[in-house]
């Protein structure tokens, strides 16, 4: 990174968030050279015994923020909660990562725009070059428990999977036991509640596998 590209980077951050959660907090754990970037606004709730583990690659927070904003992007973790990050990931402007008491969430890498949620109760697992549109949602619970007759739940949170190099669109709900192949794209506004074939494209509420196709980033 070039001199002036540092500089730059250092107008938009918050260098005391910076320094603290690198070099100083125990709730990060930098593994390799990846560093936690809070840009400005940037809110980090972190509970006793929740972790953040960075590989290589950069942990970007509230990213892309417009010029004089004061939006926030947030990460709420409670106790025990985990999040590890492999590669590059950036949680732009408005969205929300919250993890509850001993769940985990993992990244390989993505990019994940404005208003979009990312909801653990269990564990909720995301693979490399993952594009997350904006205002997608992504939970794997209902948060409500329905009960039979009996009072046994019928309804317990169940890990959500999405693959390598998936590109989810505008405004998408993924809910538990969702599991998404490598290469598929989920169109705009459906609802995932099931398997996603790998390489093909899924539309509709619930969604299918629609057609084979192959894609950019």
């Amino acid at each position: 990174m070039s001199i002036k590209s540092k500089v730059i980077l250092l107008s938009k951050i918050s260098v005391p968030k910076f320094v603290w959660y690198n070099f100083f907090s125990r709730r990060v754990d930098r593994r390799g050279k990846g560093f936690l970037i809070p840009y400005k606004h940037s809110v980090l709730d972190l509970k006793k015994g929740a972790k953040i583990i960075l590989h290589d690659g950069n942990f970007n927070i509230n990213y892309y923020l417009p010029k004089h904003s004061k939006t926030e992007a947030f990460i709420r973790m409670s106790e025990g909660a985990k999040l590890e990050l492999f590669g590059t990931t950036s949680l732009c402007y408005k969205a929300t990562i919250e993890i509850k008491e001993d769940a985990l969430v993992t990244i390989g890498s993505a990019y994940i725009n404005s208003g979009a949620v990312i909801l653990a109760v269990k564990e909720i697992s995301i693979g490399n070059e993952v594009l997350i549109a904006r205002e997608v949602f992504i939970y794997d619970a209902d948060h409500h428990p329905l009960l039979d007759e009996e009072g046994k739940q019928t309804n317990p949170p169940r890990p959500v999977i999405i693959g390598d190099h998936v590109w989810v669109g505008l405004k998408c709900t993924i809910i538990r036991g969702s599991k998404i192949g490598d290469e598929a794209i989920i169109s705009a506004g459906s609802l995932v509640a099931g398997r996603i074939r790998t390489g093909t494209m899924a539309v509709g509420s619930p969604a299918r596998s629609a057609l084979e196709v192959k894609w950019k980033s």
